[in-house]
């Protein structure tokens, strides 16, 4: 009769009458379960970590809109997803969705804008009440002439602009802000900013 490895456990034996190869056979099917437990034990673990990444991630998100501390990388992510849309939408369902109240392009602090080259105010996701006025003469507390350089730097196709703006999670308050800006065509553009760090110019 067929003997089984000496290092297969004594309780698969019994009651059991051998052939040869048969412990062999049992041998392999034994190491090939022991293997598949590794690797699901891997696969597990793998995907336990990809979902702990995911959760700290969502959960930097989530500081990050809370306080307000939208980094220059998120502004400009911001801004260019908004252009993409404006771009394979029409321009009224744009400045629609633009200046929806907790819409897709409304993440507290960080919203999106539009204005004419005029200075005529189409869009605007932190103040529904500016629309339709025209700010081009408007200064900050500075004497920055915000809306004038938003247009200045749009013409030349994007840009950076430090100025102070009344923050919309702050009850209003004037606070610095860094706003990024980019043109959708020769009738208008569209920008962002931050009211985090980023914004305090050095």
């Amino acid at each position: 009769m067929g003997r089984c490895d000496p290092h297969f456990p004594e309780r698969y034996f019994v009651g059991v009458r051998f052939i040869p190869g048969y412990c062999v056979f049992i041998n392999n099917h034994i190491r090939r379960g022991k293997m598949r437990k590794r690797v699901v034990s891997r696969f597990f673990s793998a995907v336990l970590l990809i979902l702990a990444m995911l959760i700290s991630v969502g959960a930097a998100e989530v500081r990050a809109e809370s306080s307000g501390e939208w980094t220059t990388g998120d502004v400009k992510a911001f801004v260019e997803k908004a252009a993409e849309y404006a771009r394979s939408h029409s321009k009224d369902e744009s400045l629609k969705v633009f200046s929806a109240k907790d819409g897709m392009f409304q993440q507290g602090g960080l919203y999106i804008f539009a204005y004419d080259f005029s200075g005529n105010v189409i869009a605007h996701g932190g103040d529904q009440s500016l629309i339709g006025k025209n700010l081009m003469g408007m200064k900050d507390p500075n004497g920055v002439e915000v809306i004038k350089e938003l247009v200045r730097l749009a013409n030349e196709g994007r840009g950076w602009l430090y100025y102070t703006w009344p923050n919309p999670e702050h009850a209003a308050r004037q606070e610095p802000k860094l706003g990024y800006v980019e043109k959708i065509d020769n009738g208008w553009f569209i920008g962002s900013g931050t009211y985090g760090p980023a914004a305090v110019k050095q």
